[in-house]
């Protein structure tokens, strides 16, 4: 078996994209490689994502602040769109950051302090909100590192003042794959996988195959001697 990477019908590659080739295959075994691969990119790699807000003193997202353009809840919607990365080999399992702003105009994601060095902000002009006045505007977030989604039930924090938050930390945003027939070098019937693959940026594509098949091998090698 071999395993390399191909490009077919992509004008530009970049951090984002991935195609990868699996060749030749047993008739069968196209459908299997590419289900589980799917669904463990889908369900078990790991990344960072903001489970708890705070801004001001207020208790929930229906609150209004006055000086602002957006409302709470459009502003979660904003928040959720940065993406972390982290720059380091340190395992950081949570980290804080915040910004404090006093003058009147737009906030981007670029103006956030970290607690935590090891985490950064891939996407620093994220959109977050518009302040129409000067007054003192402070918000905190709390970003975790996990799998898969977690609902806001299950990031609920005893500070009262925290806004607990719907959190996607799957860098995945779309794996898809396709099987085709192929004759191998004896002539005979193999199966072809072509593997499509688009990550957030926090993750290489090829990096994310790797480790959704290390996922795979090791849990299939605990099985072998039961």
């Amino acid at each position: 078996m071999k395993f390399k990477k191909i490009l077919p019908y992509i004008i530009e590659v970049n951090k984002f994209y991935g195609c990868f080739l699996f060749e030749p295959l047993e008739i069968g075994q196209g459908i299997t490689l590419g289900n589980a691969l799917r669904r463990t990119l889908l369900s078990e790699l790991t990344g960072y994502g903001i489970t708890n807000i705070k801004i001001n003193n207020i208790k929930h997202e229906f609150n209004v602040i006055e000086y602002l353009k957006e409302d709470i809840l459009e502003i979660i919607l904003n928040l959720k769109e940065i993406i972390f990365k982290n720059q380091t080999f340190q395992n950081t399992l949570k980290s804080k950051a915040f910004l404090i702003v006093n003058e009147s105009g737009i906030i981007t994601a670029n103006k956030f302090c970290f607690l935590n060095k090891n985490l950064i902000i891939l996407n620093p002009t994220q959109y977050i909100c518009t302040l129409v006045n000067s007054l003192n505007f402070y918000l905190e977030l709390i970003i975790e590192r996990g799998k898969g989604y977690k609902l806001k039930e299950e990031n609920l924090n005893l500070d009262s003042n925290l806004i607990s938050l719907d959190t996607n930390f799957n860098p995945i945003k779309k794996a898809n794959y396709k099987v085709k027939l192929i004759y191998d070098k004896y002539g005979k019937i193999k199966e072809s996988l072509i593997f499509d693959l688009y990550t957030n940026g926090s993750i290489s594509p090829q990096r994310s195959l790797n480790e959704s098949l290390k996922i795979l091998i090791e849990l299939f090698s605990s099985f072998l001697y039961f």
